[in-house]
């Protein structure tokens, strides 16, 4: 892997492993989902006036339009839907771990999909290893009682099974495109599936003190400007199922943020989940065959 895409992975899984905690923050005195749509909001107009300012080309090809704006609607859209209400019954680390699930559902699609991306035996010990750590790690919800957190436990399962399809769409259909604007095109349509959900809950009070603003800053900032034109940059380098395992990678910077700065409990099932976890990465980085060997290849069976 070359020396600045593996920095570019690093610091995409350092940024993203914070915005958990920053979403919690936010969604304590503003209503969860008038909390994503205007982070949307803000995100699409800021990527909309730097790709202008720099004269950066939108994408113009129909199956490019519809690969960003499909990105757009599970990635941005109905995940921070999903995600923002849930954080509300589940402790964020907790929340952070099912999209550890993700690499599994991508190295499914990858192998009949992505050429170069077939499944090994160990890449199958690599997923293995990550559902185990992610079964330990989730246990049994223990956000509170009630249908709310087994209805959010429920959202947050299904959740990574639609990031498989964003990671092959991405691959497939975006890897030429430019990171800003292609972003931007994802985040109109992720607020536009925002807009009814925000809504609902426009009437509620929203307080907007210091930690809460310094939480959305984070979050449009570095979590998505930053971090979604990065995420869309390494794409061009990687494989999708390393892509996917940033997020069996994050869980365990989520949870340590959430125990030291939220004071959300940690066990030691949580942390001997997260060593499991961190065997998969090990064992995905063995199997992997990223950079320079794969780019050289026609990746996708057409």
């Amino acid at each position: 892997m070359r020396r600045d895409v593996l920095l570019g992975y690093l610091c995409l899984v350092a940024i993203w492993g914070l915005t958990w905690s920053a979403i919690k923050v936010g969604i304590a005195t503003v209503p969860p989902f008038v909390f994503a749509f205007e982070r949307a909001l803000l995100v699409s107009l800021i990527l909309t006036a730097l790709a202008l300012a720099l004269r950066t080309p939108f994408p113009r090809r129909l199956p490019q339009l519809a690969a960003a704006a499909f990105t757009g609607v599970f990635y941005t859209g109905l995940a921070w839907a999903v995600i923002s209400w849930s954080v509300q019954y589940i402790p964020t680390g907790l929340v952070s771990v099912f999209g550890a699930t993700a690499p599994v559902w991508t190295a499914a699609l990858a192998h009949f999909l992505v050429r170069g991306d077939r499944m090994t035996a160990l890449k199958v010990l690599a997923l293995a290893l990550g559902l185990g750590g992610t079964v330990v790690l989730v246990g049994v919800p223990e956000g509170g009682s009630g249908v709310e957190p087994l209805v959010a436990t429920a959202l947050l399962a299904l959740l990574p099974i639609t990031w498989g399809f964003v990671a092959i769409f991405q691959a497939r259909y975006l890897r030429h495109e430019a990171p800003l604007p292609t972003v931007a095109v994802g985040t109109w349509a992720g607020a536009v599936v925002l807009a009814p959900f925000a809504f609902t809950q426009a009437a509620l009070p929203q307080v907007w003190d210091g930690g809460t603003a310094l939480a959305f800053a984070y979050l449009v900032v570095f979590g998505s400007c930053v971090g979604l034109c990065l995420q869309l940059w390494l794409s061009r380098a990687l494989r999708p199922t390393t892509m996917a395992f940033v997020q069996v990678i994050i869980p365990a910077e989520a949870l340590l943020v959430g125990a030291f700065a939220l004071g959300e409990a940690i066990s030691w099932r949580m942390l001997g989940g997260a060593v499991l976890v961190a065997a998969a990465v090990v064992v995905n980085a063995v199997a992997g065959d990223d950079g320079a060997t794969l780019a050289r290849r026609s990746h996708f069976i057409r």
